[in-house]
């Protein structure tokens, strides 16, 4: 049902944010028993929309080699919060070409698809709603249009965080993206040793945990989800949690257990951008607003 995670890759820039990204991907990195790469991508500056490649070469830019000295001290920075425990060193891959980059979302993109089972673990950039539409944002445009686990880290969470995994949470609905999540999910329970909680929002009511609801959505969601976690050896926790809006009620319960170290794994919607970025989605409002590291699978 969902293909095994066989490396996890971290895009670093020497922000707050890819720094606790950075920590957080050596962490699963060393539960799941994958390689880590770390990956940077080699910006296109302003001034190089008119010069490269019309009147230079690539080469023999000054700004070039700025930039390559500036990936090498993101990559330095990279390493310095590497878990400790990480079996071995990441490759580390810089990404250009011959006319740079243009669009740092998809060479991103474009490089995971060249990899198999892949996880991306980026950095979240702190932008309003209005700024996020207007302006965009690569972590948005990369969970709107990666096919591999995409994890977002904020720099709020801090390097000891993101360096902890102690709960998984995971929203259950019965959908084929859910059970796809549920998939890792357990496995990264197992790895890490902790227990999950299976979390279905309903409209109005009060949080509760579910003791008998046969034949209920909820009971049917539940059902589905245990099936696709597998044996989770810490304990598999089911709540019922109602108020009005299901995004803020997943983040309530994330933030609920906020001294575990918790994580989201939810499935991925199939709204497109612009209806995304007009009617908002579960999984971007949950991202924004979690206090924790949110994976969504497609």
């Amino acid at each position: 049902m969902s293909e095994p995670i066989s490396l996890v890759i971290v895009p670093v820039d020497g922000s707050p944010s890819s720094q606790a990204a950075t920590r957080h991907a050596s962490l699963l990195a060393r539960l799941l028993e994958t390689p880590l790469q770390l990956l940077h991508v080699m910006p296109l500056n302003p001034a190089e929309l008119s010069d490269i490649p019309a009147n230079r070469k690539a080469e023999a830019d000054h700004d070039r080699a700025r930039n390559q000295h500036r990936a090498a001290e993101a990559f330095a920075q990279a390493r310095q919060v590497l878990d400790p425990e990480l079996a071995r060193a990441p490759d580390e891959i810089l990404l250009e070409d011959s006319t740079f980059v243009r669009h740092p979302d998809r060479a991103i993109l474009e490089h995971a698809a060249r990899h198999a089972g892949c996880l991306l673990v980026l950095g979240a950039r702190q932008l309003s709603d209005v700024g996020k539409f207007m302006q965009g944002s690569i972590s948005n445009e990369v969970v709107h249009r990666a096919r591999c686990p995409v994890t977002i880290v904020h720099a709020a969470a801090g390097l000891s965080d993101a360096s902890r995994l102690g709960q998984v949470l995971l929203p259950v609905d019965g959908s084929r993206h859910c059970l796809k999540a549920a998939v890792l999910a357990g496995e990264l329970a197992r790895r890490a040793d902790v227990p999950v909680e299976l979390v279905f929002c309903r409209a109005d009511g009060s949080s509760a945990t579910v003791e008998s609801a046969d034949g209920s959505p909820a009971s049917d969601a539940f059902r589905r989800a245990r099936e696709a976690l597998g044996e989770v050896p810490r304990g598999v926790e089911e709540i019922v949690s109602e108020g009005k809006r299901i995004p803020e009620a997943i983040v309530a319960r994330a933030r609920h257990h906020g001294e575990a170290a918790p994580m989201v794994i939810m499935g991925r919607r199939g709204l497109g951008k612009w209806q995304s970025s007009l009617l908002g989605s579960v999984s971007h409002r949950v991202i924004d607003l979690a206090p924790c590291p949110v994976t969504v699978v497609a």
